[in-house]
């Protein structure tokens, strides 16, 4: 259920002496790991149409944007991916959702639907429970940075995960009979799962 790790098939050349990032760097990593950008997207956003729309704006976003140094692209490209995915989810606005200044577009049969097939479990949970996961567990971003990015308390993050772990578990749980497992919240409680 958990995301792939991330890629490492691009690589800056380290010959040459550019610090930022280009907008053919940005072009190459979105098109040699489209697929993990596109899970990625799927997973906050539960819906395909708003993982293609998202990884547009994130891409959008990257081209435009001259100040990333090249060893931080690809974390760069990936925050860019979960910001807009937020936002979709959340319904915050984005003035750049009908920009038209982009000329990247993406090939859906590129994404390998297939691979993508862990994600349902995921895809099933509460749009919050959803994006806290992602955000923290797969993307490994701190519980206040994600509380930040959703601007909720980091308790209400934790709490957030905790639920969502439970409920995946619980799917995976589902081909095992007898089995449980329990997760601690932060309150030191115990959530247990038949």
């Amino acid at each position: 259920m958990i995301s792939a790790p991330h890629s490492t098939s691009y690589r800056c050349n380290s010959n040459e002496t550019r610090p930022y990032a280009t907008d053919e760097d940005f072009r190459i990593l979105f098109e040699t790991e489209i697929t993990d950008f596109f899970r990625l997207s799927l997973q906050p956003t539960a819906d395909a149409e708003k993982a293609e729309r998202c990884l547009i704006l994130a891409v959008r976003e990257c081209l435009g944007e001259s100040a990333i140094a090249r060893n931080f692209l690809r974390i760069w490209a990936r925050r860019m991916v979960i910001t807009n995915a937020i936002r979709l989810v959340l319904g915050i606005d984005n003035d750049d959702a009908c920009d038209t200044r982009c000329d990247f577009h993406l090939q859906p049969n590129k994404y390998r639907i297939e691979q993508l097939r862990e994600s349902i479990g995921v895809l099933e949970l509460p749009d919050f429970d959803r994006l806290a996961l992602v955000i923290c567990v797969f993307e490994r971003l701190s519980i206040l940075d994600c509380a930040l990015l959703l601007r909720r308390s980091p308790k209400d993050v934790n709490e957030a995960i905790v639920r969502a772990m439970n409920q995946v578990t619980c799917l995976v749980c589902q081909d095992f009979s007898g089995a449980s497992a329990t997760f601690r919240t932060s309150s030191n409680q115990e959530d247990v799962l038949l």
